[in-house]
């Protein structure tokens, strides 16, 4: 990781900042291991074997599946699919019912809202699952990309390349927030600065193979090097406005 003043002089500079959700801006109870289980018990009903893909996050399990079996039988795959979709939103949308925004996350929001700098979530998750949590729990954001909204997901680049997109910036002008590898991964491939935020009692050692620039412990600590500071964007990014 980078020297840490050298890494304020550069958060301060950007014009735009992207966070993962899900266990990086709120603390929400998804089950995945009942998710998992539903899944594969579609994929079961479906005749797919599941040796091959017991390996994969979820939605690649289903992806492969669908796409494997889309070369025997289009209408089955596709149907494959929608039950599939059904099953990881139903457990979603359990989660999504005591979500909560982490501690400094909607502080850190606005602190980057004030100053002009662009926002986006970045998320694997649902559309409908997200927006049930902002309506009670409001967090500041330009661009809200989930999987509903994109071809690729994350660590996909195309999935944060959206988001930039419509924010109107580069991946060099952006940094990219997340509690997962995966996350740290995207951002590379954009060529964003990363920040990996550690869940409570993780180890660094959990970020040790994508080796992002900077670690925080809760991603209100962001705030701290925001702050210290004096750089701002000389112009807002675009987005939708969208809070």
């Amino acid at each position: 990781m980078a020297d840490e003043r050298s890494i304020a002089d550069r958060l301060g500079a950007l014009r735009a900042f992207l966070f993962d959700f899900d266990g990086t801006l709120v603390r929400q109870r998804v089950d995945f291991g009942l998710m998992r289980t539903r899944v594969r018990e579609v994929l079961t009903a479906h005749g797919v074997p599941l040796g091959p893909l017991e390996g994969l996050y979820v939605l690649e399990m289903v992806e492969r599946a669908r796409r494997e079996l889309a070369a025997r039988d289009g209408d089955r795959a596709e149907a494959l699919a929608r039950e599939a979709r059904v099953a990881i939103e139903e457990v979603e949308l359990l989660g999504a019912e005591e979500a909560e925004a982490l501690p400094g996350a909607a502080e850190l929001l606005s602190e980057l809202r004030g100053r002009g700098v662009g926002i986006g979530i970045v998320t694997r998750n649902c559309r409908v699952a997200v927006e049930r949590v902002l309506a009670r729990q409001p967090l500041a954001h330009d661009v809200l990309l989930t999987r509903d909204d994109v071809r690729h997901v994350k660590p996909d680049p195309s999935h944060l390349l959206s988001a930039l997109e419509m924010l109107g910036v580069d991946g060099a002008q952006a940094a990219m927030c997340g509690d997962h590898p995966m996350d740290i991964t995207a951002g590379h491939r954009v060529g964003a600065l990363t920040v990996g935020v550690l869940a409570d009692g993780a180890d660094e050692e959990f970020f040790a193979e994508v080796r992002p620039e900077l670690l925080v412990r809760g991603v209100g600590e962001l705030r701290g090097y925001l702050c210290g500071s004096e750089h701002a964007p000389s112009e807002a990014p675009r987005g939708c406005g969208h809070e």
